[in-house]
């Protein structure tokens, strides 16, 4: 990802993201230098660190690792719902390795549906 800094005319902003912020800080810095040439080119405008708008109300499962999933699996139920569980766990865990990085939120959302209790412990 490359660090940025973007001049708006619409607003009269100098934008730069927060790792550009960072390097700016140094005087000897590339960015240091482009910051200060902007500043120059553009003296009305306000330099501002843009910021990620994040969602409070998304819900987080800090430590819902597949480790966690399968142990919790294995601890839970009968025998028989422990086997059918366990099997359909490995399966998608299976189908996941082909889509790397897309299976985890398939594989959540399978696991909190079979396993609801577990949405009273999320961790926010």
């Amino acid at each position: 990802m490359k660090n940025t800094l973007k001049v708006d005319f619409s607003n009269n902003l100098i934008i730069m993201d927060r790792t550009f912020a960072k390097l700016s800080e140094d005087t000897n810095s590339t960015e240091y230098a482009k910051l200060q040439s902007v500043r120059k080119d553009y003296p009305d405008f306000t330099v501002i660190t843009r910021t990620i708008k994040r969602n409070p109300d998304k819900n987080t499962y800090k430590g819902l690792t597949y480790a966690y999933m399968e142990k919790y699996i294995l601890g839970s139920g009968n025998d028989d719902e422990v086997k059918e569980a366990l099997s359909e766990y490995r399966r998608l865990r299976e189908i996941g390795e082909c889509h790397k990085g897309k299976s985890y939120p398939v594989i959540k959302k399978w696991f909190l549906e079979r396993y609801p209790e577990i949405e009273n412990f999320r961790v926010a």
